[in-house]
């Protein structure tokens, strides 16, 4: 009688697939016949394990809960079977796609297997309301994986969504309502207090206080006044601006980060990735041990063996873990990039610094100028300097620039130009030949060196300080002292490290020795390295791995980009103005290093989370299977322990979340009183 519904469920589906085999043949055959027309064939539906779809899994474990309420009411009558078996068949369909997508295709017997031949002995024992409640948690436990992931998307992607649907734009001195997505490049967009930046782009007039912690973790609102960038999605708090649009819709820094946090939430943990291995290497020999048990533990003992198995559950607690600290991670600044890197970052044993504009301040300043020929002034040197810099974006090119701009002086044309990478700046200017570089550039062009010019380095090296040489034509004429200041947060940051365990601490830079060995010195470093060309900082990088060691390599952007790609980790400083072109795998968005020891710990309490996760499934799942030799465990205590272990993993995923999301709610609620009072 019962081993009929199981030849019913096989029956069924056997003939489900034969229709669709049916029906993928037709459309071949009209799609070839019809050339001209191009005929839309349906797709195949998607496998119960790849269905993100929360409703359809939803669906399945309705149909599979009313199959188990009809055959707990077949004690009542038998008759209610002919509704609890064609329901049982309907859900069940879903699932056998799995396991013959598992035999016929990938050839492996996995998870799935074992627990379409457990469901289907159990069916085939009697045990139809057993049969289908094994069938609702399958279902029931999909359901809560895709539900708890598109809830973590959702909700890591709703931090960004805050674009209005309409803007006003400021023309000929009228403001126009416009839709947002009729905003082109250069029109200027009126944002008042209370509104959202719907663009990203340049403050053009106004004053305004701006909430940007969405994007670089930033607690207080920072002030935006004409000349400084304005974020799309941000929120003024106070004033009102005038921003001239750089880009908006799709091309704003927004939607490119949350294009990036939609391939990073896709990667699986290498954590993951090992459990899923080891529990598919049991898979075999878990069903041999159960079908090798049935003479001695009879086929109830053998389905609470195969529902012991582990390998499912492994599949869906590790990116429930991954996503909270993904969202975690975004909401304190961090952009990551690729959801492994969290979880690897642990195994890191080396920081690589990048010196200027990582370790010392992005904007260095301009100390004394130094005239080493008669015909030229201070003044003279700052501007031929500034005008051979002025097409240059790194922070010393700032830095005169500002001096310069600081002094108001006039810049000279510049006729032509050829930039050296890592060496230094030719131009012609008042039909001159300019000069501008590293001393080594001046060597390199033959430029002769005054007598006293090595005592002046030394003693501007022995302070810690840089130069900038400039020459015209063939002679030298002066030098600026180049003045980097340490940023406020390193020396606590080194001092988090050293806590975090014996880490080897380095800083590599294009400076000469003396300042960067000083402030190695200053900072207590393991080591340094000077005089380093940016095509070089790679060759290090492999240098170090060589000897074994994992590379965390920290810069400060697309400068950086080959030793960011050789290092087994990159961690950017450039902030959220440049995540589109950035190679680092994470971008720690306020530009500052406050947040690198949050994402070292975030990857340490990760790893104790998913290690926890294993342990919740495996604990139950080796129990379940010594519990069915032991204690004689049958079908439903097989079950629970099994689909209880995969709910623990499951919760043990989402509460670092939760309790991130309280503390961020308690902290806001204390800002708020503190405010009041």
């Amino acid at each position: 009688m019962f081993l009929l519904g199981v030849e019913f469920v096989l029956g069924s589906y056997a003939t489900v697939r034969l229709l669709e085999k049916v029906k993928e043949r037709k459309a071949r055959k009209t799609q070839k016949t019809e050339t001209e027309t191009e005929v839309p064939t349906k797709p195949p539906p998607k496998l119960l394990t790849e269905d993100k779809n929360p409703d359809r899994h939803l669906h399945y474990l309705k149909v599979s809960g009313a199959s188990f309420a009809f055959s707990l009411m077949t004690y009542l009558s038998p008759a209610f079977l002919i509704m609890a078996v064609p329901a049982l068949t309907y859900s069940f369909i879903p699932y056998l796609r799995v396991v013959e997508n598992s035999v016929v295709k990938k050839q492996k017997v996995d998870g799935y297997v074992l627990y379409g031949v457990a469901d289907m002995m159990t069916l085939g024992l009697g045990f139809t309301a057993i049969a289908s409640f094994a069938l609702s948690l399958h279902h029931m436990a999909h359901f809560i994986i895709s539900n708890s992931e598109k809830t973590s998307k959702e909700n890591l992607l709703k931090i960004f969504d805050k674009q209005p649907n309409a803007v006003w734009l400021a023309k000929d001195g009228l403001e126009i309502e416009t839709p947002l997505e009729q905003v082109r490049k250069d029109d200027i967009v009126v944002v008042e207090t209370g509104h959202i930046v719907p663009v990203d782009g340049i403050v053009d007039d106004g004053i305004a206080t701006v909430d940007q912690h969405m994007l670089t973790g930033e607690s207080q609102p920072v002030e935006k006044v004409k000349g400084d960038f304005a974020f799309a999605s941000t929120q003024v708090v106070s004033g009102r601006i005038y921003v001239k649009t750089n880009s908006s819709g799709n091309d704003t820094t927004v939607a490119k980060i949350t294009e990036i946090i939609n391939n990073a939430i896709d990667f699986k943990s290498h954590s993951q990735l090992r459990g899923e291995q080891w529990a598919d290497s049991w898979n075999l020999p878990v069903l041999g041990l159960a079908l090798c048990s049935m003479p001695f533990l009879g086929p109830v003992g053998t389905v609470a063996i195969l529902n012991g198995h582990i390998a499912q559950s492994i599949r869906v607690v590790g990116p429930m873990s991954t996503l909270s600290y993904l969202n975690i991670a975004l909401h304190k600044g961090i952009l990551v990039k690729d959801g492994r890197v969290i979880e690897d970052l642990q195994s890191i044993d080396t920081f690589l610094f990048d010196k200027t504009g990582t370790l010392t301040s992005e904007e260095p300043k301009v100390g004394r100028v130094i005239i080493y020929h008669d015909g030229y002034s201070e003044n003279d040197v700052l501007a031929y300097a500034a005008a051979a810099e002025s097409k240059q974006s790194h922070p010393v090119a700032r830095a005169i620039l500002d001096k310069a701009n600081a002094l108001k002086l006039i810049l000279p044309e510049i006729k032509e130009s050829d930039y050296k990478l890592g060496y230094g700046i030719s131009v012609t200017i008042d039909e001159k030949l300019v000069r501008i570089g590293s001393l080594r550039f001046m060597k390199m062009e033959g430029i002769e060196l005054p007598a006293d010019f090595h005592r002046e380095m030394k003693l501007l090296h022995d302070a810690g300080h840089s130069l900038i040489a400039l020459a015209i034509d063939q002679v030298l004429v002066g030098i600026l002292e180049i003045h980097a200041a340490v940023r406020p947060e390193v020396s606590d940051i080194i001092s988090t490290l050293r806590q975090t365990g014996e880490k080897h601490l380095a800083i590599i830079s294009g400076d000469h020795r003396q300042p960067t060995q000083r402030l190695a010195e200053t900072l207590g470093m393991d080591d340094y390295f000077y005089d380093v060309l940016p095509q070089e900082k790679a060759e290090i990088v492999e240098q170090l791995q060589q000897k074994g060691r994992k590379v965390c390599f920290i810069g400060d952007g697309v400068n950086d980009a080959i030793a960011m790609k050789k290092a087994n980790i990159s961690i950017s400083l450039s902030g959220a103005t440049s995540v589109a072109t950035d190679t680092a795998q994470v971008v720690l968005m306020d530009a500052s290093l406050r947040h690198l020891p949050e994402i070292l710990d975030l990857s340490t309490k990760l790893n104790k989370n998913l290690n926890r996760s294993w342990l919740f499934n495996i604990v139950p799942g080796g129990f379940t299977i010594i519990g069915a030799y032991v204690f004689h465990f049958g079908i439903i205590t097989s079950l629970f322990l099994n689909q209880g272990g995969l709910g623990l993993g499951i919760l043990n995923g989402i509460i670092p979340l939760k309790k991130a999301k309280r503390a961020d709610r308690d902290n806001s609620e204390l800002d708020e009183q503190m405010t009041s009072k």
